[in-house]
């Protein structure tokens, strides 16, 4: 998979600083392509992401070894998981100090409580298993996220690995936000799951993960980053910090992971007993998965859940999505509240509108 590097440079913020656990199985202490997976873990450490490295087993020898090749700023930890505290203050050392470290699980096994309680205790945002098996599957599909609230409705007579999916989805109810599931034998699997939407392994996370949610004042110069282009082209409508600020409580963000890949406003007018669907936006990297979709769905029901029975949508650039994809029908300018009217047609926009009843 070729990684787009402005996929990267927007996961690049969110990374840094956060802690990952890999835990690395037995079968690939010896194989040619863990030298892959230590380069990028060295290239996820360049960039700010503080790094453990599990190596299942009593031995962290051969793991050390081959850490030295890549040239990594690693220390090992001179006591295995299984020594219990004392270990976890060694590892917390390493990290703090800015190593990678590398520490012997001192068991089998890829979801052992030493390893994971590692996780726990130091707050890993990912805890990551490069093993040699192939990505879960479900009805011969490869299962590339799953949240781990659906885990447990997996039949196991449809769904590969369901143990190890069952673990991993325990791993993310005692607070790690997201498990995955990795083919150390995949050259360049870290960065290809990690810097992709879809990546290349399964991903077990906590429900989050997708999530759609107000925005934050300080999201805003981000949004107003994110829709810069179509407000030059104009298809969105020009918008400032202040006016957003404003009227903050309007605006919701569609968050993958936590990074914002769309928005979408929902703007009342009470007098006529209708609201606005407005600023729809999605990123040009994220379209086409019914993200948009999802955020119209989401503001109809706020704006049932605001007492409105109609909404409805202006736009001069979307005009086949609302009519032939979402289905709004198609409205007369005079049928806009009165307020709403004077703003279009003082902007002197060509736009279109679309209703319906709620």
């Amino acid at each position: 998979m070729a990684v787009n590097i402005r996929s990267v440079l927007e996961y690049v913020p969110y990374f840094r600083g956060k802690l990952m656990v890999v835990h690395v199985a037995r079968s690939l202490h010896g194989a040619d392509e863990l030298v892959d997976a230590l380069l990028d873990a060295d290239a996820l450490h360049e960039i700010g992401v503080r790094l453990i490295l599990v190596a299942e087993g009593e031995d962290s020898a051969a793991l050390q070894h081959r850490a030295d090749k890549c040239e990594m700023h690693a220390a090992v930890a001179d006591l295995p998981l299984t020594a219990g505290e004392c270990a976890v203050a060694r590892v917390r050392e390493i990290v703090e100090r800015r190593q990678v470290a590398i520490v012997a699980s001192g068991v089998s096994g890829r979801f052992d409580e030493g390893s994971v309680h590692l996780a726990v205790q130091l707050g890993a945002a990912k805890y990551i298993c490069l093993q040699t098996d192939e990505v879960p599957r479900r009805e011969g599909q490869p299962i590339f996220a799953i949240p781990e609230s659906e885990v447990a409705g997996l039949a196991p007579d449809s769904c590969s690995h369901a143990e190890e999916l069952q673990a991993a989805a325990a791993v993310c109810r005692r607070g790690i936000a997201r498990v995955h599931l990795l083919d150390g034998l995949h050259r360049g699997v870290l960065l290809d799951e990690l810097f992709s939407e879809e990546g290349v392994g399964t991903m077990v996370h906590a429900d989050s993960y997708r999530e759609i949610r107000p925005l934050q004042r300080d999201d805003i110069p981000e949004l107003l980053s994110m829709i810069a282009r179509c407000v030059a082209d104009s298809k969105l409508v020009q918008r400032t910090y202040e006016s957003i600020r404003d009227n903050l409580h309007s605006y919701y963000v569609y968050t993958l992971d936590d990074t914002i890949v769309g928005c979408v406003a929902l703007y009342p007018y009470a007098e006529s007993d209708c609201a606005e669907l407005g600023c729809l936006f999605i990123k040009k990297n994220y379209e086409g998965h019914g993200y948009g979709r999802a955020m119209c769905h989401y503001v109809e029901k706020k704006a049932r859940q605001l007492g409105f029975h109609r909404i409805f949508a202006v736009s001069q650039s979307a005009v086949d999505y609302f009519r032939d994809r979402l289905h709004y029908k198609q409205m007369s300018r005079s049928e806009l509240p009165a307020s709403r009217l004077l703003a279009l047609e003082e902007s002197g926009r060509h736009s279109e509108v679309f209703g319906r009843d709620l």
